[in-house]
């Protein structure tokens, strides 16, 4: 697996670490190359953080929807207030059926933080109600009216109702790391993003990172960037180890989510159109999917923009995780289902 993972560095990415089962039941787990080529080199170490790009919309703002429901705080099937019809659930949100765009530059639409709830609700145009299509918009919608039902911010609610119950801290997971004293994080783009060549597109620009053009611990992602680092699509950095006890709060084991709950993270409605999405995940065989042809029937994943991936079988199964910093310090431009497959492939051998 190592050599396989070294062929990546740096023309595939500069960084990665990544953890799959073991036969004797403990996981194999590694880590290496660089998590920022310069201007001073830093070593991918074993508890540096990623930017988990859309990982954060299972492991971060689907965990809180999910574990509110199941402490008795939201009805899951409740309509979302105060939005335009059709109405839409919860449920709709974290399934992707509320028929909003895969993606829009907020940052072209509203001026701040304080209109993207209105404006999702009632002014974004939506199609089909009930399709299931990847939307980062659903999302951050979902993570807006998640606060308002919740009565805190996301970065808290997933502090208090998620990672501090399974006993991780800031330093392994956390919204903004640069706000809370974490330096020990991989770099992603510098100069002009991808997301800025998408955005010219609506007339406008996505948020500047740092004066000196790149953050280590500033999400890549514009929207997120432009909400103040906390968003329900993307904003979540974590270390190897957080993913993996983050994913896990997708197994039966431990008790985090109730039976019933589990299921909807698991399982896609029978009834439905579009792609075969669960509460959080992807669900195998699910159409234009090339990870998912690596997996068997049933098994749920999730990528993210920045090189990661989350990957689990039905239990008793597997699990398999691959974060990396492609994308630093520019995106190459190329499909990495490609290489999420290879190391799938890979990391069975390992089984």
């Amino acid at each position: 697996m190592e050599a396989f993972l070294r062929k990546l560095c740096p023309s595939g990415t500069p960084g990665y670490a990544w953890s799959a089962p073991g036969s004797s039941g403990g996981p194999h787990r590694g880590w290496g190359g660089l998590a920022s080529l310069g201007p001073r080199e830093r070593p991918v170490l074993e508890g540096t953080l990623f930017d988990l790009a859309s990982l954060t919309k299972p492991l971060a703002t689907a965990l809180v929807a999910l574990r509110a429901m199941d402490s008795g705080d939201l009805d899951l099937d409740s309509p979302v207030p105060g939005t335009n019809a059709p109405a839409f659930s919860f449920l709709d949100l974290l399934r992707h059926r509320a028929g909003f765009p895969p993606w829009l530059p907020l940052y072209g639409f509203i001026p701040g933080r304080g209109d993207a709830r209105d404006w999702l609700s009632r002014h974004c145009p939506r199609s089909r109600l009930g399709r299931a299509e990847y939307s980062c918009l659903d999302y951050i919608l979902l993570g807006l009216v998640l606060e308002e039902a919740l009565g805190a911010p996301l970065d808290r609610l997933f502090r208090e109702r998620v990672a501090k119950p399974i006993g991780l801290t800031d330093k392994e997971a956390c919204f903004t790391p640069h706000l809370c004293n974490v330096t020990d994080v991989a770099a992603t783009e510098r100069g002009e993003t991808r997301e800025a060549i998408m955005a010219r597109q609506y007339g406008t620009h996505p948020p500047a990172f740092l004066p000196e053009g790149e953050g280590p611990g500033i999400v890549n992602d514009g929207n997120a960037r432009f909400l103040g680092g906390v968003a329900g699509n993307a904003g979540l950095f974590g270390s190897l180890k957080a993913v993996e006890i983050l994913a896990d709060a997708y197994r039966p084991v431990g008790g985090f989510l109730s039976p019933g709950t589990l299921d909807l993270a698991w399982t896609p409605p029978a009834a439905g159109h579009g792609e075969h999405r669960s509460a959080g995940w992807r669900v195998s065989p699910c159409a234009h999917w090339s990870v998912g042809a690596a997996l068997p029937r049933g098994a749920i994943g999730h990528e993210g923009y920045t090189g990661t991936g989350v990957w689990l079988e039905l239990p008793p199964g597997r699990t398999y995780i691959l974060l990396t910093n492609r994308i630093h310090p520019r995106h190459p431009g190329t499909d990495f289902g490609p290489v999420r497959v290879a190391f799938l492939d890979a990391a069975r051998t390992l089984a």
